[in-house]
């Protein structure tokens, strides 16, 4: 009894009782009046999306920049952990553990439906040029597509705040409002903190909503072709219940469990693309224009980091670049926290090396083999994609056909189907460990969050998701929520890496005079 009473006053009750409300309230509210909680949204993003669009674009260049000067500074050479720590953790483990935490089942969603969505964007068409053919709507949009998906630098520079502040500072409360001690001082053991420490809370849901809104009716549609059964939201909520199962039991593993299960997804999220790029029939086309689409990107990576459209003539800066920005920054706000946690033994420049050097090719793999296939269809003739999209503006419906043209399609649709799943499953995990972890005042005196607490976090993860699903939000007012989240989001990024390099300057001061 007596270590029970001490567990129960470990718990930072606030983190739990206070987001465990606002879900409820939420779910209830897209439950109860889908229509209003669609039509709140929409109002309050313009002022977002619009009126503080430029903020998003310069806290992802500044970041982007820091990395390499982080890396390659005299912080660079700071190991995580003590002067004679190894690392836990192989490349390919820790690879593994870091790609699949912090994509989900989105990577393979934008990857067969991105496309799609820009080359009809004027922005996008005005470069569809047959003067200039090395420049055109498909490659300036595939071009954008790498760049969206390779921010991997947000997660890589909080990644060794908290891991410096974890393993080398060895600080035993181990949550968001910690690692900016060095500039509020004792104020973080306050209100302030728990303010802070509440908001991060609900930021994570608010990106894992996100995610599990967008994967899931694709894996619906996949599963309802392979085995004709009705594809609608009640499958939709029947497959993220199954999600939830089975990060729910990889979390009684911790770690451990999390490792296991991001290998698995490595090896069959590659498998598909080695299906995909070998047995599609487009392998010829898929290598040709992956050269000409990099060259593309290549070309014009500064104006894809700073391009905003002052004139506001087009709006495919608001609509995407934001976005996608804000996206990440709401991500930014958990997956670093759990790459810090597993690169314990790393030196600050391996962390950030090993993250370019994994996790941003693996993703470019996906979006070279994946929306080629699809747009060599689209140019053959086998397959009019965009046609199928303007007449049943169901992107889902769309992923579906392209999945099924490709040879022995039921193998094809229940990988697509098993990667989505297990994708999801590793991401949720790590993100349900890292709010349990979140839940302790002082972690100092158990290994792990007890079994309860990371229940407690995966239970609530999965219901806002089901309430927006059954809610029936389309793909503008989910883009929304992570709009509206990136915002502050992005204000706090910049706060921890100016609280990390503080700590980090006076770390070095204190050896240099031992």
């Amino acid at each position: 009894m007596k270590q029970f009473i001490q567990k129960i006053k470990n718990i930072q009750l606030s983190i739990l009782i206070i987001p465990f409300l606002i879900i409820l309230l939420l779910s209830y509210f897209f439950f109860t009046n889908p229509n209003s909680a669609n039509q709140f949204f929409e109002k309050i993003n313009p002022f977002f999306r619009d009126k503080m669009s430029s903020l998003y674009l310069i806290v992802n260049l500044f970041v982007f920049i820091f990395s390499f000067f982080l890396a390659f500074s005299k912080y660079g050479n700071i190991r995580l952990g003590g002067k004679n720590e190894k690392p836990k953790y192989s490349f390919l483990g820790y690879g593994a553990m870091m790609f699949c935490a912090g994509l989900a089942g989105d990577i393979i969603f934008y990857s067969f439906t991105e496309w799609i969505f820009y080359v009809n964007e004027p922005f996008i068409q005005s470069f569809d040029n047959p003067m200039n053919p090395f420049i055109n709507k498909y490659s300036m949009a595939q071009s954008h597509s790498f760049f969206f998906w390779s921010n991997y630098w947000l997660y890589l520079v909080l990644a060794v705040c908290f891991g410096f502040m974890m393993h080398t500072r060895k600080r035993t409360k181990q949550k968001f409002s910690e690692a900016l001690r060095p500039i509020f001082k004792n104020h973080i053991d306050g209100l302030l903190g728990k303010i802070i420490d509440i908001f991060t809370v609900v930021v994570i849901i608010s990106a894992v909503t996100c995610s599990l809104c967008f994967s899931p009716p694709i894996i619906t549609n996949c599963i309802s072709k392979l085995f004709n059964i009705p594809d609608t939201n009640t499958t939709t909520i029947v497959i993220l219940l199954l999600i939830f199962t089975i990060y729910s039991i990889s979390l009684y593993n911790d770690i451990k469990g999390i490792k296991k299960l991001s290998s698995a997804c490595v090896y069959v999220f590659f498998a598909l693309l080695i299906y995909i790029f070998f047995f599609g029939g487009k392998t010829q086309f898929i290598i040709e224009s992956s050269f000409n689409q990099l060259g593309v990107f290549a070309q014009n990576l500064i104006p894809l980091f700073t391009y905003i459209d002052p004139t506001r003539e087009l709006t495919f800066a608001q609509d995407y670049n934001v976005f996608y920005d804000a996206f990440w920054m709401t991500w930014a706000i958990t997956v670093p926290f759990f790459i810090g946690i597993i690169s314990k033994g790393r030196t600050i420049k391996q962390v950030i090396l090993e993250g370019y050097l994994f996790a941003i090719p693996g993703t470019l793999v996906s979006f070279l083999i994946i929306p080629n296939y699809g747009i060599g269809l689209q140019t053959s003739n086998q397959l009019d994609i965009l046609a199928l999209y303007e007449s049943t503006q169901n992107m889902y419906e769309v992923v579906g056909m392209t999945i099924s043209s490709l040879p022995f399609k039921e193998i094809a649709l229940f990988m697509v189907s098993l990667s989505m799943i297990i994708f999801c499953a590793t991401s949720f995990d790590s993100i349900s460990l890292t709010c349990s972890y979140y839940t302790y005042k002082d972690f100092s005196k158990q290994k792990t969050p007890s079994k309860f607490i990371k229940q407690f976090w995966a239970t609530l993860l999965i219901l806002l998701p089901i309430a927006i699903t059954f809610s029936k939000a389309s793909y503008e007012n989910i883009q929304n929520i992570a709009v509206v989240a990136g915002f502050p989001s992005a204000i706090l990024i910049v706060l921890v890496i100016i609280s990390g390099v503080i700590d980090m300057k006076k770390f070095l001061s204190e050896k240099s005079n031992k």
